[in-house]
C-alpha cells in the first residue's frame, strides 16, 4: 500500500476529545467484534497505575495516576479480513456500521505505545496475531502470526494495550470513570442489539471490579423513561425520521441534555433548557421515605440523517448548529423537536415551574416595576429562563418597549412614503392607520410615565427614611439629604435630568438653565451655597438666556434633628449673603463664559431652607418677618432688599408636599 504520514495525521486531529475517547472507541469496537446475538459477550477494561502496580494507593494514601489501559474482549478477533481493513487508511469494511477507519489514530493521540494481541479462528484452526501501531509510514508494525494448538480453554478475542498515557487527565477513581463511560456508552446498552456484552472495569490485580451494566435498569441509577419515540423533522427538501430515547440518571449533577448520536456513538449535545427553560433547575422526585432524590435527564436522538453526516472524528456533524444553507437540517431544528417530546414526559413538573416563573414575573411587575404593566401581554414567558434576575427581566421589558417603538416608527415612515407615492389617500383610512400605529407609541409613553412616577414614590420614601435616627440615636448627615436631591460637587453639565430629584423641593426646578451643587461659581469668592439654581426663563417666567429677568434660586440644607444654631449660622442670613454676592455680579456662568447677568431691583431670587423646625429656626424666621405656613410645617415671606422670596421647609413638609403633588399619579398606579 502507499505510505502515509501517521504522526502528521495524529497531530492534525483537532477534535474535542479527551483521554477517555480512545477507551470509548475501543469498547465500541469490542462490542462490534462480539456481535449482537451472543449471550456470553464480555469486555474488561483493566487499568494500570504508576509505581508499584499491585498497590492502588501511593504513600500519601491517594490513588496513583493511570498510565496504561488494556481492553480485553471475547470477540471474533483480528481475522485476515479485519486485519487487511485495519491496515487500510479510511477503510470502508465497516462503513455500513458507521466505521470510519479513523479510530486507530485516536489511540495514538493519547497513548505513546499501542499494540494488539488477538486470537481468531480461520481455515479450521486457531491463530494468534500480534502487532504494534506504527508512528511513521506503516499502520501495522512488528506483525507476528502463529498457529495455536486447540484446547478447551482456547477462545477468540482481542487485547488492546494502550500504554504510556500522554496526558494525566483521566480521573483516578474507577467509579468516576465507570459512570462517565456508562453515560457515553448508554446508547449502546439500549440500542446495541438483543444482548449487550458484560462490561467490567477493574484494577490490574483484579480488585475493585465494577460492572457497567449494573448501573442500568428499573431499580438502578439509570432508568429509561417510557418507550422510544419516533418523530419527523421537515427540511427544505426532505422529511427526516428520528428516534429519541429518554433516561433518568440519578447520580449525575450534569445539566439535562439532548445528545445527537451517530452509528451508536454520542457526537454532540445541548442543554435541554436552551429549548425549554423550565429544565434548567435540578430535576428531583420524592421517595417513599419523603427524601428528595435528584436526577438529570439525558435523551439520545438517532437517525439516518445523523449517521450519514457525522464527521470523521465523530466530534460533530457536517451540517451547522444553527440554520444551514448547505444542508437540509441543522442541529437546532432536530434538538428543538426532540425537546418537545421530552417536555411531554415531564408535563406536570414543567407546568408547575412555568406557573412559578410566570408568577415571579407578574410579582416583579406589580410589586417592583408597575411601569411594565402594559408590556406584560407582550412577554414571551416560554423563553424566560428559570431564576432570571430582576435586572435581566427589566432588560427584557426594555427590549420589548424598544422594539415596539421602532416598529411603530418604521410603520409610520412606510405609511408616509406610501401616501407620498400615491398622491391621494382616503383621509379616514389614513387616520385609522395612523391611530393603529400610534397605539404602540402611546403604550410605551405610558410605560415611561409609570416608571417615572414609581421612581418618584421610591425617592419620597427614601427621603422620609433619612429623617429617622440611625444606630446609636444619631441622625443622618446633611450630605445624605443633599446628595439625594442633587449630587454634591456637581453641576447639571455632569448630571442627567433623571439623576437629580429637585422636584422634591419645587416642580419648577425641573426647568433650569444652570445648577451648581457645592461648586465654585465665583472667580473671587469660594464660599458656595448648597445649591445655586438659575432658571431658564425661556421655559419659566420670561424669555432670554442669562438675562436680568431670569430668576435665581438658592437652597440650603441643614442636618436632620439638628437643634443647635449659633446666631452666626442663621441659614436665612447665609442664603441672603449668597444672594447678595450673586446680585453683585461675583458669579459666572458655566466654564466662565460670561458673568451671571443680574439686576438687584429686577432679578427675582428664591431662597429655600430645608431643615427641622426647632426653636432657634423659628426665632430666625420671626426676626426675618416670615409668616408661618397654614400646615405649621414651614415659614414664608419676602425680603425687598434682595428681591427675595424666602421659604423654610421642614423635612416633613418637603415629603408631604411632594406626596400631595404626586398623589393622583400614585393612586392611578395603585401606589397610594
Amino acid at each position: 500500500m502507499s505510505k502515509i504520514n501517521i504522526d502528521r495525521i495524529v497531530k492534525d486531529i483537532k477534535s474535542k476529545t479527551t483521554s477517555l475517547t480512545p477507551i470509548i472507541e475501543a469498547v465500541c469496537n469490542s462490542i462490534d467484534a462480539i456481535g449482537s446475538e451472543r449471550t456470553d459477550g464480555a469486555i474488561e477494561i483493566i487499568v494500570k497505575r504508576s509505581g508499584q502496580q499491585s498497590l492502588i494507593l501511593d504513600s500519601s494514601h491517594t490513588l496513583s495516576d493511570i498510565i496504561s489501559i488494556d481492553i480485553v474482549d471475547n470477540g471474533i478477533g483480528f481475522t485476515e479480513e479485519n486485519k487487511n481493513s485495519f491496515d487500510t487508511y479510511r477503510s470502508g469494511l465497516k462503513m455500513s456500521k458507521g466505521g470510519k477507519g479513523f479510530g486507530r489514530f485516536m489511540y495514538l493521540k493519547y497513548f505513546n505505545h499501542v499494540s494488539i494481541e488477538s486470537i481468531f479462528y480461520e481455515d479450521g484452526k486457531y491463530k494468534q496475531r500480534s502487532f504494534t501501531f506504527g508512528h511513521t509510514n506503516e499502520i501495522i508494525e512488528n506483525e507476528q502470526i502463529v498457529d495455536i494448538e486447540h484446547n478447551l480453554n482456547i477462545h477468540t478475542g482481542t487485547i488492546l494495550h494502550l500504554s504510556s498515557i500522554k496526558s494525566f487527565d483521566l480521573d483516578k477513581g474507577l467509579e468516576v470513570i465507570a459512570r462517565k463511560l456508562v453515560e457515553r456508552l448508554l446508547v449502546f446498552f439500549v440500542t446495541g442489539g438483543k444482548h449487550t456484552p458484560k462490561i467490567t472495569i477493574k484494577e490490574e490485580d483484579g480488585s475493585n471490579a465494577i460492572v457497567l451494566n449494573d448501573y442500568i435498569g428499573n431499580s438502578s441509577d439509570i432508568q429509561q423513561i417510557g418507550n422510544e419515540e419516533n418523530f419527523t423533522v421537515k427540511g427544505r427538501e426532505n422529511k427526516w425520521n428520528f428516534v429519541v430515547k429518554i433516561y433518568k440518571i440519578y447520580y449525575s449533577a450534569i445539566t439535562n441534555k439532548i445528545c445527537l448520536t451517530a452509528n451508536l456513538r454520542e457526537v454532540t449535545d445541548s442543554a435541554i433548557h436552551n429549548y425549554v427553560p423550565e429544565f434548567k433547575e435540578t430535576m428531583f422526585e420524592i421517595t417513599e421515605n419523603g427524601l428528595q432524590k435528584n436526577y438529570m435527564i439525558k435523551a439520545y436522538v438517532q437517525g439516518k440523517y445523523l449517521d450519514d453526516n457525522v464527521t470523521t472524528e465523530r466530534d460533530g456533524f457536517n451540517f451547522g448548529k444553527e440554520d444551514d444553507t448547505f444542508f437540509d437540517l441543522s442541529e437546532k431544528q432536530i434538538m428543538k423537536e426532540a425537546s418537545l417530546i421530552i417536555k411531554k414526559y415531564f408535563s406536570e413538573d414543567i407546568e408547575k415551574r412555568y406557573n412559578d416563573k410566570k408568577q415571579k414575573v407578574e410579582h416583579y411587575v406589580y410589586a417592583t416595576a408597575p411601569w411594565n404593566k402594559t408590556l406584560l401581554k407582550d412577554v414571551d414567558m416560554e423563553s424566560i429562563p428559570i431564576g432570571i434576575s430582576d435586572f435581566d427581566l427589566e432588560m427584557r421589558f426594555q427590549k420589548i418597549k424598544f422594539d415596539k417603538e421602532q416598529n411603530a416608527r418604521i410603520a409610520l415612515k412606510e405609511l408616509q412614503d406610501k401616501r407620498s407615492s400615491d398622491g391621494e389617500s382616503n383621509d379616514n383610512t389614513l387616520e385609522d392607520d395612523v391611530n393603529e400605529i400610534l397605539k404602540n407609541v402611546t403604550e410605551t409613553a405610558k410605560n415611561d410615565l409609570a416608571h417615572y412616577v414609581c421612581q418618584r414614590r421610591k425617592i419620597i420614601d427614601l427621603f422620609d427614611d433619612l429623617r429617622k435616627r440611625i444606630d446609636g440615636g444619631k441622625s443622618h448627615r446633611e450630605s445624605e439629604m443633599h446628595n439625594l436631591i442633587f449630587p454634591m460637587i456637581k453641576d447639571d453639565r455632569e448630571i442627567e435630568y433623571e439623576d437629580h430629584n429637585l422636584w422634591l423641593l419645587d416642580e419648577r426646578f425641573n426647568f433650569t438653565q444652570y445648577i451648581a451643587s457645592d461648586k465654585v461659581i465665583s472667580s473671587s469668592d469660594h464660599k458656595e451655597p448648597d445649591l445655586a439654581i438659575f432658571y431658564e426663563s425661556g421655559l419659566f417666567y420670561r424669555n432670554g438666556d442669562n438675562a436680568i429677568t431670569s430668576p435665581i434660586a438658592i437652597v440650603e440644607f441643614k442636618r436632620p434633628k439638628r437643634t443647635n444654631y449659633p446666631d452666626e449660622e442663621n441659614p436665612i442670613n447665609q442664603a441672603l449673603r449668597y444672594a447678595g454676592k450673586i446680585l453683585a455680579g461675583k458669579y459666572e456662568m458655566p466654564e466662565g463664559l460670561e458673568e451671571v447677568v443680574v439686576d438687584k431691583s429686577v432679578t427675582p431670587v428664591y431662597i429655600y431652607i430645608v431643615c427641622d423646625l426647632v426653636p432657634k429656626i423659628e426665632e430666625f424666621a420671626d426676626l426675618s418677618g416670615l409668616a408661618i405656613s397654614p400646615d405649621k410645617q414651614g415659614y414664608f415671606g419676602y425680603n425687598p432688599k434682595y428681591n427675595a422670596y424666602i421659604e423654610i421647609k421642614s423635612f416633613k413638609k418637603v415629603i408631604d408636599d411632594a406626596k400631595m403633588r404626586n398623589q393622583i399619579f400614585f393612586k392611578k398606579l395603585g401606589l397610594a
